[in-house]
């Protein structure tokens, strides 16, 4: 698994779902935020503290801020979905603009810059 950075967002979120499936905390960011009404407090309260250390584990320092202060696992996701999920045509610019200007570094780490590279076009 690799960190959330401000434009790798379309893969990270199908790795993340998946990661949060398989350990049975998918639930807590899918439809209402709201606690169920047939789940005790301290179990849900629990689970949703799980989720959000998992999904900020997975998100890299550079935009941690944004994230830093939710304290439910449901409007964390929507934050991050808000933020980084918009196709608006500045977000593309943006991108287009940031991968013409991607430069090898001689004596640089290759899988870095590919890495870099596969990052933007993701």
């Amino acid at each position: 698994m690799f960190k959330l950075n401000a434009t790798n967002y379309s893969i990270w979120k199908y790795r993340m779902e998946d990661l949060l499936f398989c350990r049975d905390l998918y639930d807590l960011i899918e439809g209402d935020s709201a606690k169920p009404k047939d789940k005790d407090d301290k179990a849900w309260e629990s689970t949703n503290q799980k989720t959000i250390g998992l999904i900020r584990q997975w998100i890299d320092n550079s935009i941690y801020h944004h994230v830093a202060q939710e304290t439910n696992a449901k409007a964390l996701w929507d934050k991050l979905t808000n933020l980084y999920a918009r196709k608006t045509p500045q977000n593309k610019a943006f991108l287009v603009k940031k991968l013409v200007h991607l430069r090898y570094q001689d004596g640089g780490d290759m899988a870095v810059h590919m890495s870099n590279f596969q990052d933007i076009v993701n």
